[in-house]
C-alpha cells in the first residue's frame, strides 16, 4: 500500500463537492444480474486474484481503479461499458477520480451493518500528483467470518516486481496509520461508495 500525506482538510469538501456534481444520476444502461450474484462473484473473483492476479486482466490497468474495472466487468459479465465519464457518456475505461462518478456515496463512516461486498472506500491525497492522487479499496465480506468483520482488497498501485493485489481486515486499517484510517477525522478519505448498478439490479422493492 503506498502511504500519503494527509491534505488540509478544506480539500476533502473541495473533493466531495466536485464529485457531487461529476456523478450523472443515470442507471446502468444494460440490465445487470441480481445483485447477489454480482457480489458473491466479486468476492470470489477479488479473493482469486489476491492469490495469483489473471492474465485476462490487462497488465497496463494493473492498478486500484483497473482492479475495480475488472471485478466489476468479470462479476456482471459484460462486455458493454459499465462506467459514466463526467459528461454522462458510457465507457469501459476511466481513471480513478471518473470511475467514483458511477458510485453513490453511502457513508462517511465503515458501518457494518450497511457495507456490502462490493462497496469502494476512497482516499485523496491533493499533495500527489493527479494520477495518483485517488487510491480505491474493494470491500469485501468473506464467508464463514463474524458478521461485522470486513476485508479490504486492492491493487498496491505498483509496477514490476512490487506490484501486487492486497488484502487487510478493515479492523487492522482502524488501528493502522492514520492516513489510512477509514474514519470522518482522517482527512484523506473520501468515505464509502457503492455502484449506482446495484440499484438496478436489485428485485423491486428490496433495500439497497
Amino acid at each position: 500500500m503506498r502511504r500519503v500525506a494527509v491534505p488540509p482538510g478544506p480539500a476533502l469538501a473541495a473533493v466531495l463537492s466536485a464529485l457531487a456534481l461529476l456523478a450523472p444520476r443515470e442507471a446502468p444502461a444494460a440490465a445487470a444480474p441480481p445483485a447477489d450474484l454480482v457480489r458473491y462473484r466479486l468476492l470470489n473473483e477479488a479473493l482469486a486474484q489476491a492469490e495469483r492476479p489473471s492474465a485476462a486482466w490487462d497488465p497496463g490497468q494493473r492498478d486500484c481503479a483497473g482492479f475495480v474495472r475488472y471485478l466489476f466487468r468479470r462479476a456482471t459479465g459484460s462486455q458493454a461499458p459499465l462506467w459514466l465519464r463526467r459528461d454522462g457518456t458510457r465507457a469501459s475505461f476511466v481513471k480513478a477520480e471518473e470511475l467514483l462518478s458511477s458510485f453513490e456515496p453511502l457513508e462517511r463512516d465503515v458501518s457494518p451493518e450497511r457495507v456490502e461486498t462490493g462497496d469502494l472506500l476512497a482516499y485523496f491525497d491533493e499533495s500527489r500528483p493527479p494520477s495518483d492522487a485517488f487510491h480505491l479499496m474493494v470491500l469485501l465480506r468473506p464467508p464463514g467470518t463474524a458478521p461485522g468483520r470486513l476485508l479490504a482488497v486492492y491493487h498496491n498501485g505498483a509496477t514490476g516486481p512490487d506490484a501486487a493485489v492486497r488484502k487487510v481486515w478493515v479492523d487492522d486499517l482502524l488501528s493502522g496509520p492514520p492516513e489510512w484510517r477509514p474514519v470522518p477525522g482522517n482527512p484523506t478519505f473520501l468515505g464509502v461508495f457503492r455502484w449506482s448498478g446495484f440499484a438496478s439490479s436489485s428485485p423491486k422493492g428490496a433495500p439497497r
